[in-house]
């Protein structure tokens, strides 16, 4: 690698009482394999050796220099004066009880070669033992599984789970930094500095690229300043509330955190439980603290039950797509989504089959609306709908099998539906569609249509088939609170689980408009569902024993298992022609069972 093409990547090592450590993180910043590194070192006034150590081993290294305060300046302000002696482009804090792997500024240094744009670049971490042996990868609870480049919101992930950046796993660009109010005021007395650098930066709107491999170690022992002690005090918690307290009416968060607050006062009052649970169940606050994070997560929750469908002209609309089908299918869909005539809409794919589509997918205008991921395995359909809701930073979700079309007035259909009704959820009408193909679906031939479904009357059908399908639906994201996420463990009908949910909890208003289009192929060539209908009757009864009805739904519950049972048994014929494919999906939406009238009686 040239030096003269690599920028300067200053390391900062702040250091205080840690002479058994800080050896070893100097040495690992000094063996980088990066070769453009400078490796700055402020001493706190350490009394334990630490200093002399500093001098004796790394003097004379022309890579490293040495600082000693005059008197200790605390770690905030220690961290500060590294960052303004800093000479590089790019910064990366060091604990000086933690190390780097070699490659550690070179994985993090290519992904800013690869993104110029992007302002942060981190990675996962392993967990050493004191001696430095390392026992383990880091999984912290929602732990992002796959590499992204600005692929989610960390504002919402800073709010709403395990501070997942820590600075030794983070390279920054150091401009970024030194933008007024960026590392907030070292005074403010909270412990967790680079918690809330990382929500500042969020705030600001900074674009972050994650490297899902560990490539450095946090040293886990008995002194660290963020471990064990740190949780069981109680002062994790305590830190949280005063972001809260201090960023909830800022209007970025305001504006991106909405229908996400109940997901913010959730996570605080698990971090309270948490520390009790650390203390054998006694608490570690007192009644003057537990009233203060009692009223913090309440003013949350008042907060997400304002719901304003007024802003809905001026929310953003998140489609999500689990694309794990024909590259030609996708594309096809990111066509219908180029052309809606609402305009504030994103694209959050998650791609989890066969063929890599990124190449392909950056080639298409709707790229630069896209976030996306690429899963290492395949995934059922419900995990990849999760993950996509994580990434998903619209106010409201729409959902599309990538075999299936929006038409143009879809999602401005929805948004006027809100409008009007005050709707926190609308479903479109929709027509299905039978196309023969020649199996590579370049050129795909309509050879008939037929309505399938729309009106009122099939959302209280949704207890008995799935007489919606879950591309009709376009979702307020605060409904997630009461509907709770996606069925993982089924390999189908986790969208049917989801939209009985959805219909049992939520407002849900049709808009009146056929803009949907489900596409069934003859003999469902390159279709999810030809590898699962043969255990469709099973995922239904499970579905079924999942959402209990009343007598008259448990009849009609009956005659849609038969008609389904059915159609299962015979699929094979039915589906190498057109009228019998149109037969099969229709027999598993429930059409012509009388299931409506049959909730009517």
């Amino acid at each position: 690698m040239n030096d003269a093409a690599c920028p300067l990547v200053s390391i900062l090592i702040p250091n205080y009482n840690y002479a058994q450590y800080v050896g070893t993180a100097v040495q690992s910043a000094v063996d980088q394999t990066y070769p453009n590194v400078e490796v700055l070192v402020s001493d706190n006034c350490s009394t334990d050796g630490a200093w002399e150590l500093l001098q004796e081993r790394f003097g004379s290294d022309p890579r490293v220099r040495l600082y000693r305060n005059e008197q200790n300046i605390g770690m905030a302000r220690n961290f500060d004066r590294l960052r303004d002696l800093a000479r590089g482009a790019y910064v990366l804090w060091l604990s000086s009880d933690d190390f780097l792997m070699p490659t550690h500024v070179e994985g993090l240094a290519d992904v800013f070669r690869r993104d110029p744009t992007l302002d942060v670049a981190w990675c996962n971490a392993y967990f050493a033992r004191d001696d430095g042996t390392v026992y383990s990868k880091r999984a912290l609870p929602g732990e992002f599984p796959v590499s992204y480049v600005d692929a989610r919101d960390e504002l919402v992930e800073n709010f709403t789970t395990v501070c997942p950046v820590c600075f030794p796993c983070a390279l920054f660009k150091r401009d970024v930094l030194l933008e007024p109010g960026m590392c907030g005021d070292p005074s403010n007395g909270q412990d967790a500095r680079d918690w809330e650098v990382i929500i500042r930066l969020a705030l600001a709107g900074k674009r972050f690229g994650y490297v899902a491999r560990p490539s450095m170690a946090i040293r886990l022992h008995g002194d660290q300043f963020s471990g064990e002690a740190y949780h069981r005090s109680g002062r994790n918690v305590s830190d949280f509330a005063s972001y809260v307290e201090r960023y909830m009416n800022h209007p970025e968060f305001v504006r991106r955190m909405r229908g996400r607050e109940f997901g913010v006062a959730r996570f605080l009052r698990t971090l309270v439980g948490a520390a009790a649970s650390m203390n054998g169940g006694t608490s570690p606050f007192d009644e003057a603290q537990r009233a203060r994070f009692d009223a913090l997560a309440h003013a949350l929750d008042a907060r997400a039950a304002r719901y304003e469908p007024a802003l809905v002209r001026e929310s953003t609309v998140s489609i999500v797509l689990q694309a794990a089908g024909s590259p030609r299918a996708l594309l096809d869909a990111m066509d219908g989504l180029q052309a809606q005539r609402f305009d504030r809409w994103e694209a959050v794919v998650v791609d989890h089959g066969t063929i890599d589509v990124e190449a392909l997918l950056r080639t298409h205008p709707a790229w630069k609306r896209t976030s996306y991921v690429r899963l290492p395995a395949p995934a059922t359909p419900g995990a990849a709908r999760n993950l996509a809701l994580r990434m998903a930073r619209g106010e409201y979700l729409a959902f599309l099998e990538i075999d299936n079309r929006f038409m143009p007035d879809h999602l401005a259909s929805a948004v006027d539906t809100v409008a009007r009704t005050g709707a926190v959820a609308t479903f479109s009408g929709s027509r299905l569609v039978v196309e023969r193909t020649d199996g590579r679906l370049t050129s795909p031939e309509r050879i008939t249509e037929v309505p399938y479904g729309g009106a009122a009357s099939d959302l209280a059908a949704l207890a008995v088939a799935h007489t919606i399908p879950l591309d009709a639906f376009v979702v307020y994201r605060g409904a997630l609170a009461r509907t709770g996420t996606f069925n993982a463990g089924v390999p189908a009908l986790d969208d049917w689980d989801f939209a009985i949910d959805l219909a049992r909890v939520a407002t849900c208003a049709p808009t009146g408009a056929t803009t949907l289009e489900v596409v069934a192929r003859i003999g469902l060539i390159g279709q999810r569902l030809a590898g699962t209908y043969a255990g469709y009757v099973a995922l239904m009864d499970a579905l079924y024993a999942a959402h209990p009805v009343d007598a008259v739904l448990t009849d009609a519950r009956v005659r849609h298992r038969a008609a389904v049972a059915d159609a299962v048994s015979a699929a094979r014929d039915w589906l190498q022609e057109p009228h019998g494919v149109a037969g099969f999906m229709q027999t598993l939406a429930g059409r012509g069972l009388g299931v409506q009238a049959q909730k009517g009686a």
